[in-house]
Order: structure tokens, then C-alpha cells, then sequence
């Protein structure tokens, strides 16, 4: 009887153990949903998880990207232009939740318009990124999407 009581004892403690790790990156992760991922600090161990290219006809105008901080646990969207027109949607799987950007400008250090959208927690559920860009020109490509994450 004695041994039972002891393995009862550490599997509720294991479990507790197990939830409170569990969910302290989710709880965190949650704390950063729609939030600037630059000033929030969560940008500078960003990673770009999936990307695709833009094209207006056969020339590429423009890149989507999905942008994931492996420190904050977060997702955004970032798109990348040729030309001042365009837009990035970042969209969570498990609950249809999103962000958008429009307000794209001059980036020197990418040497392309670009904009990026707010931060959506992404511990343990998949995002993507949707966006159309823009040639220099004016003409606007197609919404095209990254691959889920």
C-alpha cells in the first residue's frame, strides 16, 4: 500500500510539473498577441519560417514572408515590394485569428518597401502569411500565401 500512495504522489506532482512548463510558453507567448514584434524585442531572434515570391507576370516584384521569434513564440507577416503598393495578413489555424498591414515604406536595409503586421502567439498551432506586392510601375500582383508553420 505504501508504494501505491508513493507513485500516486509523483504522478500528481510529475503532472503539475508537466502543465505548469506546459503552459508557461503558451501563457507567455499569448502575452505578445498583437503587438509590435520590433519594439517588443520579440523581432531580434526572428527567423523567416516560410516564404514565397511575388510576381506581376513573369517578373518577381515582391516576397511574403512569415516571420516566427523562436524567443517569444510569435508569428507575423512581412511583405517585401518593388514598388510603394501591397499588403501582409498573418493568420492563426486554430482560432481564424489575424492581422493585416497596409502602410508599406522605404526599408533601406532591405532595399524595398515593405510593411510587417502585429505578433499572433503561435505555440503549438500553425500560422501562414497572405500578401500582394507591387511593381515599381504601379501594377499589383496577385494575393499569394507561405506555407503553414
Amino acid at each position: 500500500m505504501r508504494i501505491s500512495a508513493v507513485k500516486k504522489s509523483l504522478a500528481v506532482v510529475t503532472a503539475s510539473v508537466a502543465l505548469a512548463v506546459g503552459f508557461s510558453g503558451s501563457a507567455s507567448a499569448a502575452a505578445y498577441d498583437n503587438q509590435d514584434p520590433n519594439s517588443s524585442g520579440c523581432a531580434s531572434t526572428a527567423i523567416t519560417a516560410k516564404s514565397s515570391p511575388i510576381y506581376v507576370g513573369s517578373t518577381q516584384v515582391g516576397t511574403i514572408e512569415l516571420r516566427y521569434s523562436t524567443s517569444c513564440r510569435t508569428v507575423w507577416g512581412r511583405v517585401r515590394s518593388t514598388g510603394p503598393y501591397g499588403h501582409a495578413t498573418v493568420t492563426r489555424t486554430s482560432d481564424w485569428e489575424w492581422n493585416y498591414c497596409d502602410n508599406l515604406s522605404w526599408n533601406s536595409s532591405l532595399g524595398q518597401y515593405s510593411c510587417y503586421t502585429a505578433m499572433l502567439n503561435d505555440t503549438n498551432v500553425e500560422s501562414y502569411a497572405t500578401g500582394h506586392a507591387s511593381a515599381s510601375n504601379g501594377y499589383n500582383s496577385s494575393d499569394v500565401s507561405t506555407g503553414r508553420y
